[in-house]
């Protein structure tokens, strides 16, 4: 999970729904230019001073800045924003943990389920777990969860374990984000799915092309599913590639490629492959074109972003290359799965990304392959022009159950939301899923009947590393994380901010997935409280000044 590039996906840029690629954290400030890897960003303190990065480049400045003032008015100390002129410098030192202070980050759900907010985050050495959390009493209540038997047996597990993430806050939960934007009067029946995203297949337009237009942020890598995961990217892979199951508007799950997923024991599966799917190049999608795509993913000297969605398949290694011998051909339409563990979800996870097939065509130069994929889905790519914007039309010979109501779609890679909804106004933009914070106030009454606001599969936090002095897993550590929670007024915030876009979060996950409630076990931890946090924040300082 989960974006900052998280599984999908820590929200990057101008993420989708104002967000991830966030990662686990976002923060802003009154000023610009890229961080550095030496100063502020070096340390999650400097002579008591703590800084909270975030990039410019997307819609952060002023609730970073509101969290900044609440926790430096609350507890006497100074939080600053740190900004970055772009998502990828600060997603650069992330990834080389050379940015040891606190930083923003998010996550936009890659399937519906508990599992993906915290196993992808959390779980020890998990590809989005940017804060570097390890709590083996954690990972070894998430793995019961994926062994339960029924969802209720799995639901009460993934609540204790959120309980047990409460006491440690490897990240720190702000908010749960709505899908929100708008539409132009050149189309229609325009709908965001539980992941706040468009359903960009549905939509009907008047241009006598056919084209609808939509905004979107240069993907960060080439566009290869495995290796992909933050908004900008994420969006055109999951239009050109078709999986094994997909997802509904509500987060249901049904076979896409798949005739049938089949297993006896949550841990050994079987599919079988509709008959007469073809990429675009012609050739037929077979089990080969899923085995070969995994194991090319999942490699390790191949280093790509969303290869722990593989760890669970036997075979699977983070230490040399080793291939997937979970994965087992039974004949060109029909193979076999065999994980490691029980995993109650896995069929959900299906619907990610990472588990897209690849044409033979991909293997021969994935780099080129990755800058004009071929793929399996409702569209094609026809171009796509760095930092400008990437065109996709309709693929005639898709075979699935999405019903593409337009002739294909351009996306604009926009460097500020104010640009493009200053263009969704002038019906220049036929969709936006992100406002600049200056139209928060206004959108539903400038927009009309064609503004969205809805919930979402999106939770807002920010991250601090847990190897930094002053902020590691250990009895100081755990009192500062509590009191900067506590210190931040949520509420306040969202009602004077985002107007009914944000709602403020009392767990990890997001009120649009199965199982969620309010009411976990030590989430006061995520409510305003003055007085607390600075008993907190002098508990931290009698063991170690700030």
């Amino acid at each position: 999970m989960t974006t900052t590039q998280i599984s999908r996906r820590m929200f990057g840029g101008l993420g989708a729904a104002g967000i991830t690629a966030l990662l686990l954290a976002s923060c802003g400030s009154s000023s610009s230019g890229s961080g550095s890897s030496e100063g502020s960003g070096q340390a999650a303190s400097t002579a008591g001073k703590l800084t909270l990065a975030y990039n410019s480049d997307g819609p952060h400045k002023a609730w970073v800045e509101a969290v900044c003032n609440s926790v430096s008015n609350t507890l006497g100390v100074t939080m600053e924003p740190l900004p970055f002129a772009q998502f990828s410098e600060m997603r650069a030192q992330i990834t080389d943990h050379t940015l040891v202070g606190a930083f923003r980050t998010g996550w936009q759900a890659d399937y519906p389920s508990m599992a993906n907010f915290l196993g992808a985050c959390y779980q020890t050495g998990a590809g989005a777990n940017d804060s570097r959390y390890s709590n083996s009493e954690f990972d070894e209540v998430l793995d019961e969860a994926a062994a339960a038997k029924t969802d209720d047996a799995a639901l009460a597990l993934y609540l204790k374990a959120q309980s047990i993430l409460l006491k440690d806050l490897p990240a720190v939960p702000l908010w749960y984000q709505n899908g929100f934007g708008g539409h132009s009067n050149n189309v229609s029946n325009v709908v965001f799915n539980w992941r706040s995203v468009p359903e960009y297949h549905a939509i009907k337009t008047t241009a006598p092309n056919g084209i609808i237009t939509a905004n979107d942020t240069e993907p960060q890598n080439a566009l290869i599913p495995s290796n992909t995961n933050e908004v900008g990217g994420g969006r055109i892979v999951d239009l050109v590639f078709a999986n094994l199951v997909r997802f509904e508007t509500d987060g249901t799950v049904v076979n896409e490629v798949a005739e049938s997923i089949e297993t006896e024991d949550n841990q050994t599966y079987t599919v079988k492959i509709k008959s007469g799917w073809t990429f675009t190049d012609g050739t037929p999608v077979t089990a080969d074109s899923f085995i070969k795509a995994w194991n090319y993913g999942a490699l390790l000297s191949n280093a790509h972003l969303s290869s722990y969605f593989y760890e669970v398949i036997e075979g699977f290694s983070y230490d040399k290359d080793s291939e997937l011998t979970g994965l087992t051909k039974i004949d060109d339409l029909t193979f076999t799965i065999k994980l490691t563990a029980p995993a109650s979800d896995f069929k959900l996870r299906l619907g990610y990304s990472a588990f897209a097939p690849l044409p033979e065509a991909a293997f021969a130069d994935m780099e080129a392959f990755g800058q004009a994929p071929i793929g399996n889905g409702p569209y094609k790519v026809d171009s796509w022009t760095h930092d400008t914007e990437i065109v996709l039309s309709k693929n005639a010979d898709y075979k699935g159950g999405r019903t593409v109501a337009n002739e294909g779609i351009t996306f604009t890679m926009y460097t500020d939301y104010d640009s493009a909804y200053n263009d969704l106004l002038a019906d220049a933009l036929d969709v936006i899923d992100a406002l600049p914070d200056s139209a928060l106030s206004s959108f539903t009454e400038e927009l009309g009947q064609r503004a969205i606001n809805q919930p979402g599969a999106v939770v807002q936090l920010f991250a601090i590393d847990c190897e930094s002095e002053h902020f590691k897993m250990d009895e100081e550590g755990r009192l500062r994380r509590a009191a900067l929670s506590r210190a931040i007024n949520r509420k306040e915030i969202c009602d004077t901010l985002y107007f009914g876009t944000r709602t403020p979060a009392s767990d990890f996950t997001s009120p649009v997935i199965a199982g969620w409630t309010d009411d976990v076990e030590g989430n006061e931890v995520l409510t305003f409280d003055e007085a607390e946090a600075k008993s907190l924040w002098d508990q931290a300082n009698a063991i170690a000044e700030f």
